[in-house]
């Protein structure tokens, strides 16, 4: 059949649908608008059911309570409904039908709260579960609720005799079982005497599934979201109340925040005056918090990498809240990634900085109806910037590299047992040809001036007698015919190699481009450091066992070698910035101390 006749045909049937059930051609089309809206993008179901916190909050609530139910579910593994239940100033029956629609406030365009459009709660309904009801009454008045449910809104059973699909009218109610014994428990005697109750049935588009994977995945979620509004209320996940957590880590008490020892570092905040510009009048007030974390903020064993199998709690949060994290009136909405300033990259995790803007710039940010995604426009970026905040990036990413270098290296330098490269060297012995009598004395001669020079310049450091240092040095060498060791000297080649003694050592510099930005990037790994020892080892190596000659030829190579080098890698730094792509993410795996 010709496609164009197959799809006129397919237009005439359903065109011919829509009449028998009488539409009158309004807007939009209820049943597919209802099915479109369920794939609406929340990012998770957290997000959606933020929807219904903000809604409770706004509506005075001290608290709210999200519920599992488990009624006709096999087991208390998946929960077959959620209730969300709060005690602020309820609904009259008409406004409970008003709020199942798409539109239905009376909150319109209301600056002093989260809601705007009236869109959030049948949104959020209808993105986790198939059936939902809004129980709701005023303080000491009776109960009403409402019903939708999608399968009779396809079956036509909500679609009048004119082909308007009509919410049903608010009928007095019962609260299910679940929620009337979570209430008596967690609102003894008639503590609850009014609010909204909403209750979602059918859940089948939950993002977790398990009963405890939903609780776990929530509790963290809103801990983050309404962090900052702590004061003004209580969230609670089943009998679990939410602690809050600070992604930035600075605020004393809040979860996480003093786990181990380690600490997040908060510098002064920025408050940036946001003005229209035209009239040049303050429209509102942008506040910036900015804190550090140190390398091993994310580590159990900080002796080790924040890889999987040695992360603590905290480094989920770090991980998730990667970018700017934009907070509209204290509501946690949306981390920026990549924009104007800057583009985040996975080892700057360990660098936070939270943007709270109030609903009066929601213009300026952009905030998408589902209070989703921050897309502030370029204005925002601009004043950000000349309020120095690509400024503190950059200062806080060069620190974290210094911090992790030097933590790299304490960590590498003190470990007692051999090196994979150092092992590797060894047993390229076996290759090379025995050596002269000539080449053998002068090997040993360079090995007792370096062990002496070594041994002098560690007594004047720390004030112990040359004879007992060397003695030192000799038992920590013995044994050892390779050593990676490093120091730090600014302007110096970026590698040299010594003899102590029997043993070649192999000299990083810390200081150099080369250690910070190659052989110490964040996104380097065990693996590839060793190679690269290996690489510099077999240079040492023939540097070492040439004839004075050739030894001050390689060390004027090294030089010019270190000279493009440190220049070249600051053209590569400035000039050809990776994506995101080209940075291997594998949950930490790949990743060192900023995963």
């Amino acid at each position: 059949m010709n496609t164009a006749v197959s799809n006129l045909e397919k237009q005439k049937a359903y065109v011919e649908s829509l009449i028998k059930k009488k539409f009158k051609f309004g807007l939009t089309v209820g049943e597919a608008f209802v099915r479109s809206i369920r794939d609406l993008g929340y990012k998770h179901s957290g997000t959606a059911l933020d929807e219904l916190v903000d809604n409770s909050m706004q509506a005075g609530a001290a608290n709210v309570h999200v519920v599992f139910g488990f009624e006709g579910a096999k087991s208390k593994a998946n929960p077959s409904e959620i209730a969300i239940i709060d005690d602020g100033h309820g609904m009259v029956p008409d406004m409970i039908r008003l709020g199942m629609t798409w539109g239905g406030t009376h909150r319109e365009d209301d600056r002093t709260g989260f809601g705007r459009y009236g869109y959030g709660l049948p949104s959020a309904c209808v993105s986790t579960g198939r059936r939902y009801t809004v129980y709701s009454k005023p303080k000491d008045a009776t109960l009403y609720s409402v019903t939708i449910d999608i399968d009779d809104l396809c079956d036509g059973k909500y679609t009048n005799d004119a082909g308007d699909i009509i919410v049903p009218v608010a009928v007095k109610a019962k609260l299910p079982k679940f929620v009337e014994d979570h209430i008596g428990k967690h609102f003894p005697g008639k503590a609850w005497t009014g609010g909204t109750i909403v209750v979602i049935e059918k859940p089948d588009k939950l993002t977790w599934k398990s009963a405890n994977g939903l609780q776990d995945n929530l509790l963290t979620h809103f801990g983050v979201t309404y962090h900052k509004l702590r004061a003004d209320l209580d969230v609670w996940v089943n009998d679990t109340r939410v602690d809050p957590i600070d992604p930035l880590f600075t605020t004393p008490g809040y979860r996480w925040y003093d786990s181990d020892g380690d600490r997040a570092q908060a510098l002064d905040p920025i408050v940036i005056e946001a003005r229209d510009p035209d009239t040049k009048e303050v429209k509102g007030y942008i506040n910036a918090r900015i804190s550090y974390l140190p390398p091993t903020f994310a580590s159990i064993d900080k002796e080790k990498d924040a890889v999987r199998g040695n992360q603590n709690p905290r480094f989920r949060i770090i991980k998730d809240y990667n970018g700017f994290i934009f907070a509209r009136m204290g509501r946690v909405i949306d981390v920026v990634k990549g924009n104007e300033l800057t583009t985040f990259q996975n080892y700057d995790r360990y660098i936070k900085i939270e943007i709270d803007f109030p609903a009066a710039l929601d213009e300026m940010f952009n905030v998408t109806t589902a209070k989703q995604q921050i897309v502030p426009k370029a204005g925002v970026w601009d004043m950000l910037k000349q309020n120095g905040l690509d400024q503190a990036v950059k200062s806080l990413r060069s620190k974290f590299k210094e911090e992790l270098s030097t933590h790299r290296a304490t960590r590498e330098i003190s470990k007692e047992k051999k090196r994979a490269s150092e092992e590797a060297m060894e047993r390229t012995k076996e290759l090379a040809p025995k050596p002269s009598n000539e080449a053998e004395a002068r090997t040993a001669e360079r090995g007792e001036k370096g062990l002496q020079q070594a041994a002098e310049r560690v007594a004047r450091e720390t004030g112990k007698p040359i004879s007992e240092v060397r003695k030192e040095l000799e038992f920590a060498l013995k044994g050892r015919p390779y050593k990676v060791a490093y120091e730090s000297v600014p302007s110096a080649p970026f590698f040299r190699a010594d003899m102590w003694g029997g043993t070649k050592m192999l000299f990083l510099n810390t200081a150099s481009r080369f250690y910070q930005d190659v052989y110490a990037h964040p996104n380097g790994t065990p693996e590839v450091r060793a190679a690269v020892e290996v690489l510099l080892f077999a240079i040492a190596d023939r540097m070492l066992d040439s004839t004075d000659h050739l030894r001050d030829i390689y060390n004027h190579e090294v030089q010019e070698w270190s000279r493009k080098l440190e220049y070249a890698l600051g053209q590569l730094a400035q000039g050809v910035g990776l994506s995101e792509d080209n940075h291997p993410d594998n949950d930490g795996e790949a990743l060192q101390a900023a995963e």
